[in-house]
């Protein structure tokens, strides 16, 4: 009677037996043997059988850059997240309080807004950004106002090489660039966006479909958005830009974030819970606001999950994911110790990201699971809050009042610090 040794059978057959295992069972096999481990780690089927009910993290929905991780080392990079396994280091510090915004720019640059200063820092062959020089910076330009605002960049957003600011003395500024990492040029100038001038502009947006280009500003001093449309001229880069029109949401009801999708547009109201959606082909509200003003319950960041679901976070601690087909909200939860939610952005699949009032804390929440957080991450030693946050599937990058932190999950989880707060807590 002939043997087979388990080692002589072809791998496709020793894929099928590995994937009716235990997890525990494959772990063993892969100290066991180099010719199983190697196997066991690049076989892509197996371990898509072993994710299929797993959380596996992946990059923010703004972020295009495709995944180039094996399915073993996401799970593995995933694992991390969900246990609090990283390595932290804080890649900027200064000594002036600000409140900066980043975006993690497809995790090709980091651009960061530091008081009136728009910077871009490259990133290393690991993918962490650099940032002991930026690769090009943009200065706002000052308006002499008779008040104390400064032309410090509230927001920005970044589209189809578009980069639109807004800044606290009332104004907006457009730049366009061919390559992240090379300087942008300067496009135009919007000036007294928002109550001819008198208010900041909190937040904007751009709509940069072929039927519909648009430059959205809000305050969250003003019921008034305001709608610019505007053209590019392809052959001198220039920017036309015409006054279109001004909505008004509700008195008392200012704008304290915007969020687009296709000709759909996201509003976070000041003061009310309840967020707004306005179809920008009819210019009519599909959400209403409330009756009544909640200043708790004010929306402070808002996005887009998919295309039919709404995240937000609210003032009060709440984080909400809302179906516009039924105007119902689908997911509720609570940050741990009720803290301000100050920034939130998700992967458009199971992983939400939000950043907190207290202590520079990021807490990490699964959609499947309301009952409380996945994980938390305390990014600083700061006691302050975490103003933006990006992340990708390998890294997460947030922003405080006077330093920015990157937590690195591509690590080794045997020989990096557990830092686990996955614990529910009771607050009494």
């Amino acid at each position: 009677m002939s043997s087979v040794h388990l080692l002589q059978l072809p791998p496709e057959i020793l894929a099928h037996i590995f994937m009716n295992l235990e997890l525990q069972d494959i772990r063993n096999l892969m100290f066991s043997n180099k010719f199983l481990l190697n196997i066991i780690l690049t076989n892509n089927s197996l371990w898509k059988s072993i994710c299929k009910n797993q959380l596996l993290v992946r990059s923010s929905s703004d972020n295009r850059k495709p995944i180039a991780l094996s399915c073993y080392n996401r799970y593995r990079i995933s694992k991390n997240w969900c246990s609090g396994v990283y390595r932290k280091k804080l890649i900027i510090q200064h000594q002036v309080n600000y409140m900066p915004w980043l975006i993690f720019y497809d995790s090709e640059a980091l651009l960061l807004s530091e008081g009136s200063e728009l910077k871009c820092f490259p990133t290393d062959k690991k993918g962490l950004p650099v940032c002991k020089e930026s690769s090009w910076k943009l200065e706002s330009l000052p308006v002499k106002r008779n008040d104390i605002r400064t032309n410090d960049i509230s927001r920005f957003v970044v589209k189809d090489n578009l980069i639109l600011c807004g800044n606290r003395d009332g104004n907006a500024t457009m730049y366009k660039f061919d390559h992240i990492r090379q300087k942008p040029t300067y496009l135009c100038h919007i000036r007294d966006c928002i109550e001819n001038g008198l208010v900041e502009v909190s937040t904007v947006e751009m709509i940069t479909s072929p039927a519909n280009c648009y430059i959205l500003t809000g305050s969250m001093y003003s019921s008034n958005l305001a709608h610019w449309k505007y053209e590019i001229d392809e052959t001198n880069s220039k920017v036309s830009c015409c006054y279109y029109a001004v909505l008004n949401l509700s008195d008392g009801v200012g704008i304290r974030c915007l969020s687009v999708h296709k000709d759909m547009v996201a509003i976070g109201p000041n003061g009310n819970s309840k967020p707004l959606l306005l179809d920008m082909n009819t210019h009519q509200l599909v959400f209403s606001p409330d009756a009544t003003t909640k200043t708790r319950q004010i929306v402070r960041d808002i996005r887009w999950h998919d295309e039919n679901t709404l995240l937000y976070v609210t003032h009060a601690g709440k984080l909400s994911l809302a179906d516009i087909r039924s105007a119902t909200v689908v997911y509720n939860a609570m940050d741990p110790f009720q803290s301000s939610m100050y920034c939130v952005k998700s992967d458009g699949d199971r992983t939400i990201i939000v950043g907190t009032a207290e202590n520079s804390r990021v807490v990490f929440f699964d959609v499947r699971n309301n009952a409380c957080q996945t994980q938390m991450y305390f990014t600083q030693k700061r006691s302050s809050p975490i103003y933006s946050l990006d992340f990708d599937s390998t890294k997460l990058i947030a922003a405080a009042d006077r330093s920015v932190a990157v937590l690195n999950f591509n690590v080794n989880a045997s020989s990096t610090f557990q830092r686990d707060y996955s614990q529910r807590f009771h607050i009494f």
